[in-house]
């Protein structure tokens, strides 16, 4: 919020899970078969650069590195059945040249990623280097550093009771009240709480494994570059190491229940850490006798376009930037510059961009929401497991898996 004398105040919740996880690679955010507008590529690209360049003398905390994106190859020697996940890829090629961003993607095949990452589960993809692996608590605390020296005020441990949008716009808290101007609401996924944002996003839980250390393996994989990657499955994989020789390997798009609310099985769950763990010593199998050192989740807000949007509240004095879709250390430095943009009542060619201008889509109310995503994120998950086991999936998984596609949304196969 920025109050009346200037001053930007800044209330965070506590105990943000999403502080503790470690993400995956930060060029998945770039992903361009999600989006064929040209502007959003571009400025996305540059905004990634002014990060990159900013972050290892600002933000001394992060590991910056390369990030590959490489087709995995879970199938158990029916490779027929991981060719669908090269069509992902080559899309992305396609879509980078078809921008003018030619040099965006460089494809590696089967000999040239065992040179990178010399495991048997791997069969090529595409190498980038526009992004970095981050430990996103570390990367709060280096930015927390930053907006303490220009003069903000944070206030940790501070829970908002009660929120009043208008003119001012006003948060009480237990021990005080701000009033301001504009305010800024990012609120991650539990901004699935709020009447006005209920069905423009759906959350979904993302789950690590973290091995014990085991530097010595990594070297004999020839994985010491600190390089990430992450697979083209509809739930997804994301991994990377850790400096003391850990290998952290998330599951993305789970679903614990229904979960109309985001209750403790988001932070924590017995089955979808359990199938991190099983696809970790399935993609490295070297790793097998390392045990599991620790395991975690959160919750991520999934938007119905797999984008992040926008906007205002009808006062025109609150802000927002929701449904980064598990995508946010990325385009949230470009999502910082457009909200900016908003709050101070400054032109920029950015308040034009589509994921501003357009609608977000909507999902279903509810009592069909909850249970219609359930089914259908069970099915998407039963689909890659199946060809990952070098199955076909039945007539009716395979329907319902492809289902939020069908009906307009980018989610799903």
């Amino acid at each position: 919020m920025r109050d009346g004398s200037g001053h930007v105040i800044e209330f965070l919740r506590d105990g943000d899970r999403n502080l503790e996880q470690l993400t995956s690679p930060g060029g998945h955010f770039i992903r361009l078969k999600h989006d064929g507008k040209s502007r959003v590529a571009h400025k996305l690209r540059q905004s990634a650069r002014q990060y990159e360049d900013a972050a290892p003398d600002r933000l001394s905390d992060d590991r910056l590195g390369r990030c590959v994106e490489l087709r995995m190859d879970f199938s158990r020697g029916h490779r027929e059945h991981a060719v669908a996940q090269i069509g992902y890829w080559a899309d992305n090629v396609i879509a980078a040249d078809r921008l003018g961003m030619p040099d965006l993607f460089r494809v590696v095949d089967r000999h040239d990623v065992r040179k990178l990452i010399d495991t048997p589960r791997l069969h090529g993809g595409i190498l980038t280097d526009m992004g970095a692996t981050v430990q996103p608590a570390r990367l709060a605390r280096g930015i927390r550093r930053m907006v303490l020296e220009r003069g903000v005020r944070i206030h940790e441990h501070t829970p908002v009771e009660r929120f009043g949008a208008g003119s001012p716009s006003v948060a009480e808290t237990p021990r005080g009240t701000v009033r301001a101007g504009a305010a800024v609401v990012a609120l991650n996924a539990w901004a699935a709480r709020w009447k006005r944002f209920r069905r423009l996003l759906t959350v979904r839980g993302s789950y690590i494994a973290l091995t014990a250390p085991a530097p010595e393996k990594l070297e004999a994989l020839g994985w010491t570059n600190g390089m990430g990657l992450w697979d083209h499955r509809a739930a997804l994989h994301y991994v990377r190491t850790t400096p003391d020789g850990r290998i952290a390997f998330g599951v993305g798009g789970m679903q614990p229940g229904l979960a109309r609310t985001i209750g403790p099985r988001f932070a924590w769950d017995e089955r979808a850490v359990r199938v991190a763990a099983e696809d970790l010593y399935r993609m490295f199998p070297s790793f097998e006798d390392v045990p599991i050192d620790a395991a975690w989740g959160g919750p991520i807000d999934v938007a119905g376009h797999h984008l992040p949007f926008f906007g205002s509240l009808d006062r025109g004095s609150v802000h927002y930037g929701l449904g980064f879709t598990g995508n946010g250390v990325g385009p949230s430095h470009l999502g910082g510059q457009i909200l900016a943009s908003m709050a101070l009542g400054r032109q920029s060619d950015l308040l034009s961009l589509p994921v501003v201008t357009e609608q977000p889509m909507r999902f279903p109310p509810e009592p069909v929401r909850s249970p219609g995503a359930f089914v259908a994120n069970q099915a998407i998950w039963r689909k890659d497991q199946l060809e990952d086991r070098g199955e076909e999936a039945s007539p009716i998984v395979d329907f319902v898996a492809h289902l939020p596609r069908r009906l307009g949304y980018n989610l799903g196969p």
